[in-house]
């Protein structure tokens, strides 16, 4: 195993809660280090969202489908908690085409992701009605049994404590997205973490592979690429152009 993968390790097992915990996405808002403090790309996030639609929601079952979430547990009193709430709110205020927040003043507890955002941000634009910044359409769940089980009940997810420093969490975040192609992932029962080196070439698509180590700005332009879609010419949304959607 790598000294970072080892690392990673390491800290996710030092600072973790008990056993794997079921989160729902509207109780989740992106950790304020999360892709060097860049936040989540728009673009990303919907384009997740359109994935769900086409192809349905594949839920993890035995270290296979989506990316296990990793969250720390905040709350408003701590420092990192309020810098992380109050920057996400102003993001979404500003910026069209976000699930609102669900998080208020009020929020006795709430999560903050640092690996997974864009997937649990995904989930809220079904669970809030939301449309497509691409088509104009609503996001429905329909009969789709698993996406529905993901928003009723929550995702299994790794819970980090608050108390975990700034540094650690920023390196759990960076070292999420960065060797995302060269480790394997297997969490058993009690929510202990094993992370293996991988050996050997392995096919994950050039623009997948990008996609996390890209900083959200950098992301939107690479999916906005992979589409087919100029933003800079559009005045009117992504939905009147037509796209590789």
């Amino acid at each position: 195993m790598s000294s970072d993968a080892a690392r990673l390790t390491a800290l996710i097992n030092r600072w973790r809660e008990d056993g794997m915990v079921g989160v729902r996405s509207c109780d989740i808002i992106p950790d304020a280090t999360n892709r060097e403090r860049t936040g989540l790309s728009l673009e990303h996030v919907h384009f997740l969202a359109t994935t769900f639609a086409k192809e349905g929601f594949r839920k993890r079952i035995n270290n296979e489908g989506h990316d296990i979430p990793v969250l720390v547990r905040e709350n408003l009193t701590t420092g990192h908690g309020k810098v992380s709430f109050e920057k996400w709110k102003q993001i979404t205020a500003d910026t069209e085409g976000f699930p609102p927040t669900r998080i208020s003043d009020a929020t006795p507890e709430f999560f903050c992701s640092l690996g997974n955002g864009h997937f649990s941000q995904a989930l809220n634009l079904f669970r809030n009605d939301s449309r497509s910044i691409f088509t104009g359409e609503l996001y429905s769940v329909g009969k789709d049994d698993n996406l529905r089980q993901a928003l009723d009940e929550g995702v299994s997810s790794i819970v980090l404590g608050c108390t975990m420093p700034l540094h650690d969490r920023k390196f759990v975040s960076e070292m999420l997205n960065r060797t995302h192609d060269d480790v394997t992932w297997s969490v058993a029962d009690d929510g202990n973490v094993h992370i293996t080196t991988l050996t050997g070439d392995r096919k994950t698509p050039q623009w997948e592979a990008l996609s996390k180590v890209c900083d959200a700005e950098q992301l939107s332009c690479l999916i906005r690429s992979k589409l087919g879609v100029d933003y800079s010419s559009v005045e009117n949304g992504y939905y009147l152009i037509k796209s590789k959607l």
